[in-house]
């Protein structure tokens, strides 16, 4: 069998999944899911049928009364393991009873201490890359969509939420059934649930919020320009196809700023900010409603093809919603961080390609900026190749063509060379997607905010420390370029000025503190270290943490500190986290 995805068993000539039907019951004693999934297929399937699966442990495969004859035929560390179906006879239904295991990869258990309330166990998932396979067997690869119907049991003080169409609840004795449609087909890594303690605002027509309740007033100020920003994203991208656009506020252990779950996107909590300044994430993640979500990578080796088209979006919604100097200053910190990036993997690395030879390489271990920015880079510079205006008309031809498929980079190629001939004479495919690193001739974001950073590294290069006055109204993401653009090796004395100039406490974004915290620990500034473990254990994202354990990893008077502030951090954080930071540390021989 040729893999059409290296991160997939499936091999689509014997059929794919196109609707299910899920039972689950959420036991948050034995950290499980009962599940019992009915799948129908999009024709009949003879032979075998191959599902991805990681940890479940089957109970029974069936088709109407007969049982059908399975194993788990082959193991691999990343793939998990692939279960057979053996010996099916024009199978059109099947039913799957499993039991997921506690340490599924999809799932987090939380005890009510790791709540923002403190009151309630709290349960979420996060499937995105390949850990749909450890909640139910499907084909787990972006190139299969399905539509599917859930009815989730769950204690009864507990709300239930999910990324599809609330049906309504009924209450059984000590349970609760909620019940849900997804009507309209997505890939395996967006289906998404959460159980907890969550209450909800409506922000508009389309637009609510779901939260703790401790968390919903202030959560529901932040991001009440979702609406707005809905109106503008379908200007520049089309209608909205999947009727609502609400969020959930997360615990501070999801692993990421934001996961695009359709009707329903997951938010870190440590974006509410109170300041508003960092609700570009949510243009980010709206965006993805139609370049990831409609449009979807066919593997994570096109993964470019959602992230470059997503940053690509924001950039003009932001453009529009909170102005140009906004948006390049926004733009002059993505490119910085991707450059650092790109020196870590190296010039020449093929993880600097835009399209990426993943086979034998876990997704989750090399998520980088590099495929937001230099995808954003690319369709920037086809923008400038043909004019804003008709590249605007390409953009509405491309979400209409390929809504609610999967599409490869040489797919997009052929689109692009169909509508836009001119394009490739003007830009060097092959250069942006194949090679490494960035093409020569790409002009530098600069905006007033971004030059007035600068003035202020050049002070400080000449032995100038910037004054209150000079930082005054400073946003965060000049404040965090600002320690990103410093010398490696500062005087400690610099870092304790610095720590008093910012106010650094825990109101402040983490970015910005991890960013600072890695001068600290190259400077010698010991004093810092209180500081980061109280990071380290309020933070869930790999974003932030990977940098900052790697920053600690490469110092000598942190490095043995790693190991064990992991550890005393580990139970808070969601198994991708965990499992991403353990081989960090791991590859570090600690």
């Amino acid at each position: 069998m040729a893999a059409i995805d290296p991160h997939s068993y499936s091999d689509l000539s014997q059929g794919k999944i196109k609707h299910i039907e899920f039972q689950i019951g959420v036991d948050f004693q034995g950290r499980a899911l009962q599940v019992r999934a009915k799948y129908r297929m999009d024709r009949p399937v003879s032979g075998s049928l191959f599902l991805d699966s990681r940890g479940v442990e089957i109970k029974q495969i069936s088709s109407g009364t007969k049982r059908i004859e399975y194993e788990m035929d082959v193991q691999d560390p990343i793939l998990g393991a692939r279960l057979c179906l053996k010996d099916l006879d024009a199978v059109g239904e099947l039913a799957i009873e499993l039991t997921t295991s506690p340490e599924a990869r999809a799932l987090q258990w939380l005890e009510p201490r790791q709540t923002t309330g403190g009151r309630h166990l709290f349960l979420y998932s996060q499937c995105y890359s390949l850990h749909a396979r450890s909640i139910f067997p499907c084909q787990d690869t972006p190139s299969v969509r399905f539509t599917y119907e859930a009815h989730l049991r769950v204690p009864r003080n507990l709300a239930a939420v999910m990324a599809a169409a609330p049906l309504g609840a009924r209450e059984e004795g000590e349970t609760k059934t909620y019940s849900f449609r997804m009507p309209q087909p997505v890939p395996s890594y967006l289906f998404a649930f959460a159980v907890g303690d969550l209450r909800f605002k409506e922000l508009g027509a389309r637009t609510g919020i779901y939260a703790e309740p401790e968390m919903l007033e202030a959560a529901a100020w932040e991001f009440a320009e979702n609406e707005r920003k809905m109106d503008e994203a379908e200007r520049l991208l089309g209608p909205y196809l999947w009727d609502r656009y609400d969020l959930l506020i997360l615990p501070p252990s999801f692993p990421y700023g934001g996961m695009e779950n359709p009707r329903l996107t997951f938010i870190t909590p440590l974006a509410v900010l109170g300041d508003r300044s960092r609700t570009s994430l949510i243009s980010h993640e709206l965006a993805h409603a139609w370049t990831g979500n409609l449009v979807t990578n066919a593997t994570w080796e096109d993964f470019w093809l959602n992230e470059g088209w997503t940053t690509y979006a924001e950039s003009r919604i932001t453009e529009v919603v909170e102005g140009e100097e906004q948006t390049r200053l926004q733009d002059a910190y993505a490119q910085m961080h991707m450059k650092e990036e790109m020196q870590i993997f190296g010039e020449g690395s093929d993880l600097t390609c835009l399209k990426v030879p993943m086979k034998g390489i876990n997704p989750d271990e090399v998520v980088s900026s590099i495929p937001y920015t230099k995808g954003q880079l690319f369709l920037s510079s086809l923008e400038r190749a043909v004019g804003r205006e008709r590249f605007d008309g390409f953009i509405h031809k491309y979400i209409a063509r390929y809504s609610f498929q999967s599409l490869s980079t040489e797919g997009f190629v052929e689109f692009l060379k169909e509508e836009l001939p001119e394009a490739p004479e003007k830009v060097d495919i092959q250069e942006w997607l194949y090679r490494p690193g960035l093409p020569a001739g790409i002009p530098p974001a600069s905006s007033r905010l971004y030059e007035d950073v600068k003035a202020r590294l050049a002070a400080y290069e000449r032995g100038i420390l910037p004054t209150g006055e000079d930082v005054q109204g400073w946003r965060f993401l000049q404040k965090t370029i600002f320690f990103d653009s410093l010398p490696e090796r500062i005087p400690p004395k610099d870092c304790q000025y610095f720590e008093e100039l910012f106010g650094l406490g825990e109101s402040l974004p983490t970015l910005f503190l991890m960013k600072f915290y890695r001068v600290c620990i190259r400077s010698d500034y010991r004093e810092a270290l209180p500081g980061i473990e109280r990071l380290v254990l309020r933070e869930g994202r790999v974003a932030i943490l990977k940098p900052l354990f790697r920053c600690m990893l490469e110092s000598e008077w942190t490095r043995d500190l790693a190991r064990p502030m992991f550890e005393s951090a580990r139970e808070r954080y969601h198994p991708i986290t965990a499992t991403v930071l353990d081989a960090l540390l791991i590859q570090a021989g600690v």
